[in-house]
């Protein structure tokens, strides 16, 4: 066959239909192309959060698929197409061939270095580029005469020294994803496109291509959609299977994957390829799958969906939200969650001048400081309580891992209160100096009034705390400590280690005084508003709140910590004036605040977090997680309400993106450190308030299993190992067992000393 051909390009994947012939414009524009430049960078972007354990692979998978799909034009190098329908059937030949090399272990480009670099001309290689995954290298090259497209890739895995390599680009439909520019490793432009004779045998392997392999896409260059208006097909499938009775015993395959194709044509376009791509095999001949499959999308076809694919959509997407609300948790990652990297402008600011591993502890640590500036500020919650910016922060990490970080942001929020702190400070001073030298027969001057200092030392007593909240008038007191024992210098009425109902008062502004009948005691009535920062290390951290597992005091914290493999110095930025005026300009929006301010996206995103904790808890069967999550979202909720003070009260996706990480942040800490230690303590808790065991045997039927006993004995708070149990109970003839079944039967004897318990 001696022609002259060019190969072509269709601006989706989707568009299977419209492949028109490929000009070096075309193509240039497509690589040049922003949306193409933005999709490569969101996929490795979420390949390296694959790396750091923060995403699976599946969920990596399934997000590429569908970024690909809908953000990537497709270039054939393999073919034109007569009829614009790529297909193998309408295919005429380019005499350019691909090969691929994905799921590298090392890096595509050291791979192409060491392999490719320099041989481009000796292996007819016109255009060489990393592959859209960020993990693998794809060549177009020219086929040596005589070649079909299957010899052509042998032949160059054999130059190569490539013992595996993708052996699925066989057919003349086979397309591939544009990449961005910078993912370009070669391109001869006059080489690819130039006008070749093409001689390249025409097989079965290359036109007429078998069943199988004409029904199924690629598998790297997914050709359809891996979602149907999105739910994800697997749950499609997984929801199908159950309305149907579950997956097929041997010798009902055939029936059930005609059944199954029959139902899956109204979501698969009535598309043959894609409920193959779509549906499993069930241990059956591929062959035989075909076939059916086939028959299936023959068969006549109703315009109304039946009512088993209504039914499987509405599982399916149920299902679903399910599976995303348990991914989204977090909660056993072995790292924390990635911090968005999108910012709200203030973010921006306040974390610019630390390293990306100590950000997510800044962000969290300014929180304290920010909600200090709020006077008589309110929100409203979703159970309609009015609540206000308040905030305990704990820095919990290693020694010498970067702890002060937060120290200097801090400050610049601080720096208008410290300020006045400092005046009020002067005349505090200069009113107790007067008071001490007064001669005892002359009136004493008066205590002066609005004397407000809110950055306060933690070393303080009761009474002095209660007078300087006074002094307030409503405003809140900051404190800032490097050690949580710190906490410790304030105690209530000075006994014992209880500052902790201090604390659980603070997050709720509760009311809190003290009566004294001397004329110089402070007695005073005040809501408590209090918010500070404090670190530690994790020992230090569980040991303090050693007693307070489970009396709500850790659900009110707020924690956070700093994670790095890097043990290299961390550089910081520069905190000069400029820094500080830009901060103070922001806080400046909180301390202008007044009133109730209220914001119905931050509750509607919260009432959907709301739901997604209960499924997760629900799931997960997870008591702590349960317990923590309550106030851990409120506290979300004030951070997100926080940020759109700062942001001029308007709402956008960088704050919604915050909140939501900032709870599954907050919560992976709480489980990182408290989770076990809260699990026994509640465990504990549980079994001190169970009346005394009763006879298991009421509680089962007469005819029982093994499941059956351990089941009971769970409900019973012990653990789920029956078996020693049912041993006794059979030696000594409690009950019969028989091997058929493999049931337990109460004994005549049992039940006639038992009669009523049982």
């Amino acid at each position: 066959m001696n022609s002259r051909y060019m190969f072509s390009i269709s601006n989706s994947v989707r568009n299977s239909n419209e492949m028109q012939p490929c000009t070096p414009e075309l193509l240039n524009a497509a690589m040049d192309s922003q949306q193409v430049a933005d999709t490569c960078k969101e996929i490795a972007d979420k390949l390296q959060q694959v790396k750091e354990g923060t995403l699976t692979r599946e969920a990596f998978e399934a997000i590429k698929a569908k970024l690909k799909a809908e953000n990537l034009p497709v270039v054939c190098f393999h073919a034109t197409f007569t009829d614009g329908h790529r297909c193998n059937q309408s295919a005429v030949p380019s005499g350019l061939s691909i090969y691929d090399m994905d799921h590298l272990t090392c890096d595509p480009r050291e791979y192409y270095f060491n392999k490719v670099a320099g041989r481009e001309v000796e292996l007819g290689i016109d255009y060489a580029h990393v592959s859209p995954s960020n993990e693998g290298v794809r060549l177009v090259f020219e086929i040596p005469q005589g070649m079909t497209l299957a010899e052509a890739q042998q032949w160059m895995a054999s130059q190569l020294g490539d013992e595996t390599y993708d052996g699925c680009v066989k057919d003349l439909a086979r397309c591939s994803f544009v990449v961005c520019r910078d993912y370009v490793l070669y391109y001869d432009e006059e080489e690819l496109f130039a006008e070749r004779e093409v001689s390249m045998p025409v097989t079965n392997e290359t036109i007429v291509t078998p069943v199988s392999a004409s029904l199924l896409p690629p598998a790297d260059d997914l050709s359809f959609e891996d979602n149907f208006n999105g739910i994800k097909y697997p749950q499609i499938v997984r929801a199908m299977e159950d309305i149907l009775g579950g997956v097929p015993a041997q010798g009902a395959r055939n029936n059930f994957i005609f059944m199954m194709s029959c139902y899956l044509r109204y979501v698969c376009n009535d598309d043959p390829r894609w409920i193959a791509q779509v549906m499993p095999r069930y241990g059956e001949d591929e062959q035989k799958f075909v076939a059916t499959v086939r028959s299936a999308c023959n068969r006549p076809q109703t315009k109304t969906v039946p009512d088993v694919v209504t039914r499987a959509l509405d599982l399916a997407r149920k299902k679903q939200q399910i599976d995303e609300a348990v991914e989204a948790s977090g909660i056993h990652a072995p790292k924390p969650p990635v911090m968005p990297e999108k910012l709200t402008k203030f973010m921006k600011l306040i974390t610019k001048n630390v390293p990306t591993h100590l950000k997510p502890a800044v962000a969290m640590g300014v929180f304290p400081a920010l909600g200090a500036h709020c006077k008589g500020v309110k929100f409203r919650y979703n159970d309609n309580a009015l609540v206000e910016p308040t905030f305990m922060n704990i820095l919990v990490a290693e020694m010498s891992s970067g702890k002060s970080c937060v120290n200097e942001p801090i400050s610049a929020i601080m720096a208008d209160i410290k300020e006045k702190d400092s005046k009020n400070r002067k005349l505090m001073k200069e009113y107790k100096e007067q008071y001490d030298t007064c001669p005892s027969d002359q009136q004493k001057p008066e205590r002066p009034k609005g004397l407000c200092i809110q950055w306060v030392k933690s070393d303080m007593t009761p009474a002095a705390f209660v007078q300087l909240m006074a002094d307030a008038g409503g405003r809140f007191l900051y404190t800032r400590m490097d050690e949580i024992g710190l906490l410790n210098q304030l105690k209530t009425n000075g006994k014992g280690n209880n500052v902790t109902e201090i604390l659980r008062l603070a997050y709720d502004c509760g009311d809190y005084g003290q009566e004294r009948v001397g004329t110089k005691s402070v007695c005073e009535d005040v809501q408590i508003r209090w918010n500070w920062n404090a670190s530690t290390t994790p020992g230090k951290c569980r040991k303090f709140f050693g007693d307070a597992m489970l009396d709500g005091t850790l659900s009110r914290m707020s924690f956070c910590t700093i994670y790095t493999d890097d043990d290299r110095m961390p550089l910081y930025g520069i905190y000069d004036e400029k820094f500080q005026e830009q901060v103070q300009q922001a806080v400046a929006q909180l301390n202008d605040a007044k009133g109730l301010v209220v914001c119905r996206k931050a509750n509607a995103l919260t009432a959907a977090m709301i739901e997604e904790n209960r499924q997760y808890s629900a799931l997960a069967d997870d008591d702590v997680y349960r317990e923590l999550s309550y106030r851990a979202t409120l506290s979300a909720f004030k951070r997100g309400m926080v940020l759109y003070l700062l942001n001029g009260q308007k709402w956008c996706k960088e704050i919604e993106d915050f909140t939501r990480w900032s709870y599954h942040y907050d919560m992976w800490c709480k489980m990182w450190i408290f989770g076990e230690k809260m699990r026994r303590a509640m465990d504990l808790d549980k079994a001190v308030m169970l009346p005394g065991r009763r006879n298991l045997m009421e509680f089962l039927q007469d005819s029982f299993t093994l499941d059956d006993l351990n089941t009971v004995r769970r409900a019973q708070g012990m653990k789920d190992d029956g078996s020693a149990q049912l041993r006794k109970w059979l030696s000594r003839g409690y009950c019969t067992f028989n091997p058929a079944t493999q049931q337990y039967t109460k004994s005549a004897q049992f039940l006639e000393k038992h009669q009523k318990a049982a």
